[in-house]
C-alpha cells in the first residue's frame, strides 16, 4: 500500500525543491562570508586618542613634564607660536642626555615649523625662548593627536562568522541527507523482497 500526500503537502514540497540547494548557492555564501571576514580583520592607522600642554615659556632654558606616552606615533600642533621659541619634545633617554651634558637634539616645534611627527613617546618638554632676560613670558599650546592602529571594520567578522557557520552546516547537512536517500534507495529493493515473502 502506498502511503500518498495530501496536495497542499504536495506542493510545499515541489516548492522546496525550487529553492537553491546548499551546493548550488553555499559556495557563493561561503565566499561572502570569507570576504566579510577578510575586511573585518583591515587594520589601519588612525587617532587613537589626544593630549595638551599649555604654559608660559620664560627667557632662556626651561623645562617640564609632559604625559605623551600613550603611543610612540604622534602628530604634535603648536596652536599657539610665538616666534623666538624652540620646543624639544624629549624621550626618557634624550631627557637623559640633555640633564648629563646639557645637549638638544634638533628643536621639535617652532614658529616656523608648528607640526611635527614625533615616533617616540615622550616624558619632556624642554623650551628655549631666545630673549632677554627681562623679557615677558610668552604663552604656548601645544595640542598632540596619539596615532595606532585600528580596525574600523571588525564587527564585520560577527555576520562574517554567523554566515560561515550556517554554510558549513547547511552543506554539511545537505551531505548527510543526500547519503542517508542514497542508502534508502539501494536498501528499498532488498525490502521490497522481504515484504513480498
Amino acid at each position: 500500500m502506498k502511503f500518498q500526500l495530501p496536495d497542499f503537502l504536495l506542493r510545499v514540497r515541489k516548492r522546496i525543491r525550487k529553492i537553491p540547494t546548499a551546493y548550488t548557492i553555499g559556495p557563493i555564501l561561503f565566499a561572502t562570508a570569507s570576504g566579510l571576514l577578510i575586511i573585518s580583520l583591515t587594520i589601519e592607522t588612525a587617532i587613537v586618542g589626544t593630549g595638551f600642554a599649555a604654559g608660559d615659556a620664560g627667557p632662556g632654558i626651561s623645562e617640564r613634564e609632559v604625559a605623551f606616552r600613550a603611543t610612540p606615533l604622534f602628530r604634535a600642533s603648536l596652536v599657539t607660536a610665538p616666534c623666538g621659541v624652540e620646543f624639544y619634545l624629549l624621550s626618557d633617554a634624550a631627557y637623559q642626555a640633555y640633564q648629563s651634558d646639557g645637549s638638544l637634539p634638533p628643536s621639535t616645534l617652532d614658529c616656523n615649523r608648528t607640526e611635527a611627527l614625533v615616533q617616540y613617546r615622550v616624558g619632556h618638554l624642554v623650551t628655549n625662548y631666545s630673549a632677554s632676560p627681562a623679557a615677558s613670558n610668552v604663552t604656548f599650546a601645544i595640542t598632540v593627536a596619539f596615532l595606532g592602529p585600528r580596525a574600523p571594520y571588525a564587527l564585520l567578522s560577527i555576520p562574517g562568522a554567523g554566515l560561515a557557520l550556517g554554510v558549513t552546516i547547511w552543506i554539511s547537512m545537505t551531505a548527510m541527507a543526500r547519503g542517508t536517500d542514497r542508502l534508502l534507495e539501494r536498501s528499498r529493493p532488498q525490502y521490497e523482497k522481504r515484504m513480498k515473502k
